[in-house]
Order: structure tokens, then C-alpha cells, then sequence
């Protein structure tokens, strides 16, 4: 089938690298998306610090997918040339990522033509951009660009689905956004697919990813995961193989830099739902895991819990 990947958006200051390495791991499909807004960046909430994504773009290893979100005067200073959008657009480029324009209303500060002429001259990167009726200039202007795909998405106007997701265009992949969440992904899966047919297409989630305090909750986000794969695991077009897969160093993540004292409890929490999701597999690569994942928690004092120890070769 053609769902494509799962776009989980607001990814903040507080989000571990490493959890994100290591769920990317186990869901392939999942693409995590950093905003940027030169006015909000580094605020509470879901907007990082430049530094932040930075590091971000250039320490998670190559399988972890990303895509950055602009808004607000983002998008004109990228046009414009903008040395600190342009350096992150440049990173999302060399990771292969999508970088996402948002221009919901044709009040946004951008010449449509100048914007087709900047998508044309660059290829390599997948740009998105909000459909609706507010921004049908910019529709126009990027029609039939190779590089191009839209998005569309209710959260402008509410807090909830549509009460009909629109159809896929045939000629160009499309993604669908606006109200999902954990509470109601598994009846909006089914009616996303019905929309897009034998489309190409792809989900974000962003708004329900929160917590109380604001902060982006993996717990949600590996629940929302676990939604998808359990609906579209037989008809996804999975990546193919993989160096890194399933061969996840949380030692070395933690040498690395990408690991922060403050979320040692979260991976000390995820290391042991990987020890007991795993505890009847047999494959050789996924033992080997488990084994680093019991030795970790054993290594930093922390005894792997309902667990009984790995046999030994």
C-alpha cells in the first residue's frame, strides 16, 4: 500500500537524540520533524534552539529521517538567502530529508514565482507546502514541479479531522495532517487510505504529540507508532536493508553526545520495554541487542527488571 512514512512534528529541546535513534530503529517508517521559526526558536515549546537543530541534523545517524518545518518570515529569508535557514536546509539536504514551507494564506510575504524558481533550482530537496484555498497562488506557481508535494491540512481551522479527507491528486504525492493523535488513529487510518487510493502519500501529527507541559512526549509518539504499524505493516513499502538496522549501540549513542543526563530514565525505560519486547526472538542480530541493551542498564547500576538474563554463547 502506499503509505510512505509517518511524520511526527514538534521535536523539542527536551527530546533525547538517542530515543530518537533507537525508535527510528524500530520503525523505519517514522520521520521526525524540527520547526524553525526565526521569531520562536529557542522559546518553550516546540521550538528548538538553532544549536539544537543543528546538532540535531548532524549527529543522528543517517537512518534517522528529519525534515524541517519553516514558517513564519523563515520562509522569505530562505529565498532570500538567509545564512542560518539556508545552513539548515543545507543539513536536511544532505540527510536526504523534506523540508516543509508553510504558507497557509496568500498573506505570507512570498513571490510564488521567485518560490518556483528556488524549488526548480534545487533538485535534490523534497519541498512541501500547505494546500488550501488562502495560498492558490502558490499552488499554481509550483504545479508540475518535480520536487514538489503538498499537505493537506485541517488544524488551521480546528482541532479535529475533517469530516472528509480529500482525495490524492494523481500526479504528485500527498500528505494528510490535522487532528490525529492516539485517540483516533485507528479509525482515521482507514479513511486516509480510502482517500488517497493507490496514491503515494504520508501522515504528520504534531498538535497531539504534547504534554501537559508543552514538550514532546515519545511516549505518545512511540504509541502513534505503534498504531501505524499495526495497521500497515502488511501493505507498507518497507526500506529495504540497512547497515545500522537493528544494530542500535545504546553505549556508543551515549559516548557520542547524543544522550543528556536528564533523560537517563527515559532510556533506562526504553532499554527495558526493548529487553522484553524482544525477550522471545530469536534472531541472532536482535539477541546481540538485547544483550547490549542488559548490559547498558547493568553497566550504569540498573538491574534489567521481569527480565530473566540472556543465555550466553
Amino acid at each position: 500500500m502506499p503509505l510512505i512514512c509517518c511524520g511526527l512534528n514538534g521535536v523539542d529541546e527536551a527530546t533525547a537524540l538517542a530515543e530518537l535513534a533507537v525508535v527510528s530503529d524500530l520503525y523505519p517508517f517514522v520521520e521526525w520533524g524540527f520547526l524553525y521559526s526565526p521569531d520562536q526558536q529557542g522559546t518553550p515549546g516546540r521550538y528548538p534552539s538553532v544549536g539544537r537543530i543543528r546538532r540535531a541534523f548532524k549527529e543522528l545517524p543517517r537512518y534517522v529521517r528529519t525534515a524541517l518545518h519553516l514558517s513564519g518570515p523563515a520562509v522569505e529569508q530562505l529565498l532570500q538567502g538567509e545564512n542560518v535557514v539556508c545552513g539548515l536546509a543545507e543539513q536536511v539536504r544532505a540527510r536526504n530529508g523534506r523540508v516543509q514551507l508553510n504558507l497557509r494564506t496568500a498573506r505570507a510575504n512570498v513571490d510564488p514565482d521567485a518560490l518556483r524558481r528556488f524549488v526548480v533550482a534545487r533538485p535534490e530537496i523534497f519541498f512541501v507546502t500547505q494546500y488550501s484555498d488562502g495560498n492558490a497562488n502558490v499552488m499554481q506557481a509550483l504545479a508540475g514541479v518535480a520536487n514538489h508535494a503538498i499537505v493537506f491540512d485541517s488544524s488551521a481551522d480546528r482541532d479535529a479531522p475533517p469530516q472528509s479527507w480529500p482525495r490524492a491528486p494523481e500526479s504528485m504525492r500527498c500528505g494528510y495532517a490535522g487532528g490525529l493523535g492516539v485517540h483516533n488513529l485507528e479509525v482515521e487510518l482507514p479513511r486516509i487510505y480510502h482517500a488517497a487510493g493507490t496514491a503515494e502519500f504520508w501522515i504528520d501529527i504534531e498538535g497531539r504529540l504534547r504534554d501537559q507541559n508543552d514538550r514532546f512526549s515519545m511516549s505518545l509518539a512511540r504509541r502513534c507508532l505503534e498504531i501505524v504499524s499495526a495497521q500497515a505493516s502488511k501493505r507498507m513499502e518497507m526500506p529495504g536493508p540497512r547497515p545500522l538496522r537493528r544494530r542500535c549501540e545504546p553505549i556508543e549513542l551515549i559516548d557520542s553526545g547524543l544522550m543528556h543526563d536528564d533523560a537517563a530514565r527515559e532510556l533506562e525505560a526504553m532499554l527495558r520495554l526493548l529487553i522484553q519486547a524482544t525477550r522471545d526472538v530469536v534472531d541472532p542480530a536482535i539477541v546481540d541487542v538485547r544483550r547490549k541493551a542488559e548490559n547498558l542498564l547493568l553497566r550504569k547500576g540498573m538491574t534489567p527488571a521481569r527480565s530473566q538474563p540472556s543465555r550466553t554463547h
